[in-house]
């Protein structure tokens, strides 16, 4: 129950929660972790605690000039009323029509929020706008297919099961794939639910499978071979080769490396210094002698960078050429099954094998895990990263700097 105390009154109202009273943690009013379905109530618990805090600061009942009315009264109870149990006005009408437009303005007004839970107002990064455009897109595809409407209450265990097979056999997503499908409609469904479009939680249960297949990094001697491969005879293959590097050098994502500008680039300091979109942290990348002898190349650091699409694309023609040509076993999961296959090593070259590069060689040459966060924009990933190993700027470029002079 959801106990209210207000201006002398005490309102009462059921939270649609029930469990076992063994589950029931009553000093601290929260579910126990022993019960089975504790991360979903927590949810349902918090976001109503959530929306009782909004509701109240929203109408001003602090205010010492503003006289509190039965009216206020009435209306603060009949909000809460329908936020816990919407009146079937308030429910979507059957059809695909406001799920999309809700789905579209989602896309639309979408904010992030900090690592504390706060809203905050930065939106999320381009590629992963478009990622939630996909979604939707996907979402309308299985709804013509399977002749279903997508309503609110739809969203079931039985929608899940259908939709993550259509995504497996019509449209041949591995299950890592999928399952940012999945993420997004999870987002997308607690984003509405706060905005009480609907209520709503099986959503919840759904699983991600968040295995991704095989994968490979380039060895120091295959990096050397990319590095000194002779494609004067052909410029679009050597921009392509100079721009892989470019991510291996520094170890930057794709999306953070097709953002830099000639600012970004301190030569007195020896650093590069730039905000990562993904996670909004500020990263600093040292300039390395390969990465000196790299630049020499692009003295004005104005460089023209393809698409993600057409980079992963050419890429694998120059790694043909570095004979990367033996076969490997690649796995992946579809409908929860692995499956092998073999493919020739330079198929598997991509932007994120570059990234992989980078954190993989400078390991090998002896640097610290901390030190490969920090350029790299991960968190800590040890209690002592986070709160006792701080190095300055001039600590870490002379790390990866002398460590990369073994390239």
């Amino acid at each position: 129950m959801l106990n209210v105390a207000f201006h002398g009154q005490r309102f009462r109202f059921g939270t649609g929660v029930a469990m076992s009273p063994k589950h029931w943690n009553a000093p601290k009013q929260e579910p126990r972790a022993t019960s089975p379905t504790v991360n979903v109530d927590r949810r349902r618990l918090n976001a109503i605690l959530e929306f009782v805090r909004t509701l109240f600061d929203s109408t001003k009942f602090g205010d010492r000039g503003h006289v509190v009315t039965q009216t206020d009264l009435a209306e603060f109870k009949q909000s809460i009323v329908a936020f816990l149990s919407p009146p079937p006005a308030q429910q979507p009408v059957a059809g695909n029509t406001n799920f999309e437009q809700d789905f579209n303005r989602f896309i639309d007004t979408y904010t992030l929020r900090s690592k504390s839970g706060m809203i905050t107002t930065q939106r999320p990064s381009i590629r992963t706008l478009q990622l939630y455009k996909r979604t939707l897109s996907s979402l309308l595809e299985w709804s013509v297919f399977e002749k279903r409407p997508l309503e609110y209450d739809s969203i079931d265990e039985d929608f899940y099961g259908s939709y993550c097979n259509w995504l497996a056999k019509h449209v041949g997503l591995t299950d890592a794939s999928a399952g940012n499908h999945i993420k997004v409609l999870k987002t997308f469904m607690k984003w509405a639910r706060l905005k009480a479009l609907h209520n709503t939680l099986t959503y919840e249960t759904f699983y991600r499978d968040k295995r991704t297949g095989d994968t490979i990094a380039l060895t120091v001697d295959e990096l050397r071979r990319f590095r000194d491969l002779d494609l004067s005879h052909a410029p679009r293959l050597a921009r392509t080769r100079d721009i892989f590097l470019l991510q291996c050098y520094t170890g930057m994502r794709y999306g953070d490396l097709i953002q830099l500008e000639p600012r970004h680039f301190d030569d007195s300091i020896g650093l590069i210094q730039y905000v990562s979109e993904k996670t909004d942290t500020a990263c600093i990348v040292p300039i390395t002698q390969p990465l000196i002898r790299l630049l020499e190349r692009y003295p004005s650091r104005i460089i023209e960078f393809p698409s993600d699409v057409k980079q992963n694309k050419y890429i694998k023609e120059v790694a043909a050429l570095v004979s990367m040509d033996q076969s490997v076993a690649v796995s992946h999961y579809v409908s929860g099954k692995r499956r092998e296959q073999l493919s020739p090593r330079h198929q598997l070259v991509t932007t994120q094998v570059a990234r992989r590069t980078f954190v993989t060689t400078s390991l090998r040459f002896g640097v610290p895990e901390a030190v490969i966060n920090a350029v790299t924009g991960h968190a800590a990933s040890t209690i002592q990263q986070k709160h006792y190993v701080k190095f300055d700027n001039d600590g870490i470029r002379d790390i990866i700097c002398r460590a990369w002079e073994q390239l």
